[in-house]
């Protein structure tokens, strides 16, 4: 008894033959069910997860537009001439630096490591000291000793 494939109208000689043939040339082409539905899960968690990481992402990218709560007493301290003269070795100097959060941008830092010459000239023994006004304030300073030597609102 003769048997057609439908998918290549080949002849075969035999039905065992024409499954065979339908196993290996034309199932090996086609996934079974229950493989598509878990490489679709796949993809979807996958995309989920790509979803969920830009989301992130962009949060961490819009809060760092945000201006810092320090921004306008720190302009203000260099608007004022203030300057704080310090060491990036040095764990006070990153304190003081560290308390203005993103406003340390703004500040006027000399680091004396490099300006050797014009941190002798001011006779900084430590760091940090500040220059606010004529006056040398040494140490790590709080806010309201800053506003009240430069004159500079914290709100």
């Amino acid at each position: 008894m003769e048997s057609r494939c439908d998918i290549c109208n080949k002849n075969f000689n035999s039905k065992e033959s024409l499954e065979q043939h339908n196993s290996m040339k034309h199932n090996a082409k086609k996934e079974p069910e229950e493989t598509r539905k878990n490489n679709n899960k796949k993809y979807l968690l996958g995309f989920i997860l790509v979803i969920a990481i830009a989301l992130f992402v962009t949060g961490f990218y819009i809060k760092s537009l945000k201006p810092g709560i320090y921004d306008n007493f720190a302009k203000c301290l260099s608007e004022k001439n203030a300057v704080v003269y310090g060491n990036d070795f040095c764990q006070y100097t990153g304190r003081q630096l560290n308390m203005f959060g993103k406003a340390e941008k703004y500040l006027d830092y000399v680091k004396c490591a490099n300006n050797k010459e014009l941190c002798d000239s001011k006779q900084v023994k430590i760091t940090p000291t500040w220059e606010i006004n004529g006056k040398i304030l040494e140490g790590i300073q709080s806010f309201e000793k800053l506003a009240e030597a430069s004159g500079c609102s914290l709100g």
